[in-house]
């Protein structure tokens, strides 16, 4: 999905299909122009009956063509609908698989950005939204337009006056729907900002429902959900004002050719210019040929939508291009350099003049109070986020060179956050590295620690998960994304809060296990619990988006009065204890 306009983008989805939508679009033509025969049938009827009072085979053989034109009109419609939801479904498939592609192919950047409510309305909902449009309002929408024009060519054919007197509202109309509709695009662009933002702060409250359950708190505590009710509440209440109004008019003024065809009718029908039967077939069909144009409105607004998610599908990144073959020129143990970086969010200042040194080989841990930029920096170096200024650099070689395959090639990422993909364990295991062996996942899965618990479950690793890992423990599904980051061979390794919800003893068998294990990768932790980390071969401590120390241990503990206060306050709750009060009666 390059960058292209709506309908250039639409005649592109529909080039492969265009055959079989014009036969629909035929069909649908015909289908209402078989609409219209029943009530020529029937006034011919009636002319007939004028003519000869009582029942005859010419009112016999009109019933029986009445009753095969409303049997056509049927499998017109049903063979119209019909090409249309072929070509729709094909459309879908066609339109989801290239969206997975892109996204598959979208910089790591873009998508940490992205809302969740953004890409699933992308996915799901605009490519459903294209699906209705052309499986049903492609056949409405020519049945619709065809319709009046029909009614309009009869009308013509029996006396031009009564056509005229017909379409008479219509200009008046037409000018008040041109002015209803200015600057509805501009709406329309609105809605769909809000809507995502919506979409977006809804999932998120959702998510942390239990949280504010916990803490007493409903929906109106959210003040992000608060505001994007309020301000989608306030888009809508503008949009109806200046809309509904001139709607209204709009419908009364198709609504009302009546007041024009009447008295023109019977006027002609005075001076002998129509027959009754030619003037009740006009009040019938003329006063409501205008009525499918309401249908044509509702499904331009409808058009609108799809235009506005083919638009949004047309924003997505392209693939990020390869920048140059980096990784052969990279070597086998590459250090990590992080140079005057600086980073902010949103104006916010993250990062300010970060230099540190990962040696290649080495185990790094990375501590500081929350908010220090820990996080930041592991996203950084991850290529989730891009540095504002300054460098980072793998093997000597700027980051901003290496491509998306480069970059995960040489880094994998373990995180808090554990996601699992719905299927079995060993297809979680075995993501970034397919063809690893039965051994190297055990091995991966014992120095994570995750072997016991994988071997406590019935079906071991081939056991089935479901999406998020929720029938596990936190800890779980954290020890089986580290064997997942391990098992992937890089020779960086990321871990950021991985074992938060692990105990202090398998923490530190953990990382033990990874040192004797993976003696050569170049390790950088992120943790709280220092304990688990004083043996690193260099700590380094950040403080409000600066690195404010490095050094092993024992050294920061004498010449890092925050590092010695972080690491006292963590010994001292260490040694909280709960004991069981002795009273008398205990004895």
């Amino acid at each position: 999905m390059t960058e292209a306009s709506p309908s250039q983008q639409l005649r592109r989805l529909l080039h492969g299909q265009s055959g079989r939508l014009a036969l629909a679009i035929v069909l649908a033509v015909a289908a209402a122009s078989a609409e219209l025969w029943p009530y020529w049938l029937l006034g011919t009827a009636a002319g007939v009956a004028v003519a000869s009072p009582g029942p005859g085979a010419e009112l016999f053989r009109l019933a029986g063509w009445l009753a095969l034109t409303l049997l056509f009109k049927y499998l017109l419609y049903s063979a119209a609908y019909y090409c249309s939801h072929v070509s729709a479904f094909q459309v879908l498939l066609d339109t989801r698989r290239g969206l997975v592609r892109q996204l598959a192919g979208a910089p790591l950047r873009w998508l940490n950005q992205a809302g969740s409510g953004e890409l699933k309305r992308l996915v799901l909902q605009d490519v459903d939204r294209l699906e209705q449009f052309i499986a049903h309002h492609t056949v409405e929408l020519a049945a619709a337009l065809a319709s009046p024009v029909l009614v309009a060519g009869l009308l013509l054919a029996i006396d031009w006056r009564l056509a005229l007197a017909a379409l008479a509202t219509v200009p008046f109309a037409l000018l008040l729907q041109a002015m209803m509709m200015r600057g509805f695009g501009v709406h329309m662009a609105q809605y769909g900002t809000a809507l995502d933002e919506l979409h977006g702060t809804t999932i998120e409250y959702v998510r942390s429902m239990p949280v504010m359950k916990a803490y007493r708190q409903d929906a109106t505590s959210f003040q992000r959900m608060r505001d994007s009710l309020h301000a989608y509440q306030a888009l809508m209440s503008r949009i109806t004002r200046q809309t509904v109004p001139a709607w209204s008019v709009f419908m009364v003024l198709l609504s009302a050719n009546i007041a024009t065809l009447l008295p023109a009718g019977l006027w002609l029908y005075q001076a002998a210019h129509v027959t009754l039967p030619q003037l009740v077939l006009a009040l019938v069909l003329g006063s409501g040929m205008l009525k499918p144009l309401f249908k044509v409105i509702k499904l331009s607004t409808e058009l609108r939508e799809v235009q506005a998610s083919l638009q949004r599908m047309a924003s997505l990144p392209a693939p990020a291009p390869a920048a140059q073959q980096a990784p052969a020129c990279l070597p086998d143990l590459p250090e990590v350099r992080f140079e005057h970086v600086f980073f902010a969010y949103a104006n916010a200042p993250v990062l300010h003049d970060v230099s540190l040194h990962l040696p290649a080989g080495s185990l790094t841990a990375l501590v500081g109070p929350s908010g220090a930029g820990k996080s930041t920096v592991a996203a950084l170096l991850a290529g989730l986020l891009q540095a504002d200024a300054g460098r980072i650099r793998i093997g000597g070689v700027a980051l901003d060179a290496l491509d998306e395959g480069a970059r995960t090639a040489l880094i994998a990422l373990a995180t808090q956050d554990a996601f699992l993909f719905r299927g079995s364990l060993l297809d979680n295991l075995r993501l970034g590295r397919p063809g690893a062996s039965d051994a190297q996942v055990r091995q991966a899965l014992r120095v994570a620690q995750a072997d016991g618990c994988i071997d406590a479950l019935p079906a071991g690793w081939h056991t089935h998960v479901e999406e998020r890992g929720v029938r596990l423990s936190g800890g779980e599904r954290q020890r089986i994304a580290i064997a997942r980051a391990l098992l992937a061979d890089t020779p960086i390794l990321l871990l950021d809060e991985a074992t938060a919800f692990a105990d202090s003893r398998t923490e530190r068998r953990f990382y033990q296990a990874l040192r004797a294990a993976y003696p050569h990768k170049t390790v950088l932790v992120i943790a709280h619990r220092l304990s688990s980390i004083a043996s690193a071969a260099q700590i380094l401590v950040m403080d409000q988006g600066r690195l404010v120390a490095h050094g092993a241990h024992a050294d920061l503990l004498l010449r890092c009065p925050l590092y010695h206060d972080l690491w006292q306050r963590q010994f001292d709750s260490e040694q909280w204890h709960i004991t069981e009060k002795k009273t008398h009666a205990d004895h």
